[in-house]
């Protein structure tokens, strides 16, 4: 009955210590290969960043040097929490390597959420975007469709290119998103520079 008990404890205790890993900025492996998403086009928009009232345009951002990571997520979506979650320590860890150059935005999907409903869900989840938006249905198109939720890197400067574009996520995916905010940064530039 002790060994019983003890093969118990063991277990969870390893189990236990297995959710503590973060992957981050400083624990990944630098591989500087390009990663396996394709190169697009991103799509110009222009919405209403709910947390200040202020209109954002896509292109205008980007054209400023930024990288940005957008999630898209529904309401009622348990994964996109969980992604929401990951990619917020992410996205802490790559804000502090690369200051004043990483953006983070969620942006709803489906068009029929309202404000409200979206900064709740930001709030209840103790999210820390720069940026909420609604109706993201048109943008999910043009990177192939709803997954939930559907994650893309953005940036190149006046290019407008996107860099990673995934629907569905796990947290073995936060090495693949550190690895192409990076090779974002080296080919970003702002309008700005020279």
């Amino acid at each position: 009955m002790k060994y019983w008990i003890l093969s118990c404890l063991l277990s969870v205790a390893s189990l236990c210590h297995a959710q503590e890993y973060d992957q981050k900025e400083e624990d990944h492996t630098h591989n500087f290969s390009m990663p396996e998403s394709p190169v697009f086009n991103a799509k110009n928009w222009k919405n209403t960043n709910l947390l200040n009232g202020q209109e954002v345009e896509l292109w205008n951002t980007l054209d400023s040097g930024y990288v940005i990571i957008h999630e898209y997520f529904m309401i009622d979506c348990r994964p996109c929490i969980t992604a929401g979650k990951g990619l917020e320590k992410v996205v802490g860890s790559l804000k502090e390597k690369y200051p004043g150059r990483v953006l983070y935005y969620q942006t709803v999907y489906e068009n029929k959420s309202t404000a409200k409903q979206a900064l709740k869900w930001v709030k209840e989840n103790k999210f820390n975007p720069d940026g909420v938006f609604i109706n993201g249905a048109e943008e999910v198109a043009n990177y192939g469709g709803m997954g939930m939720p559907t994650i893309v890197v953005l940036g190149d400067g006046r290019r407008h290119k996107g860099f990673y574009k995934k629907q569905g996520y796990t947290p073995l995916e936060n090495g693949k998103i550190i690895s192409t905010v990076r090779w974002a940064m080296e080919v970003t530039k702002s309008k700005f520079e020279q």
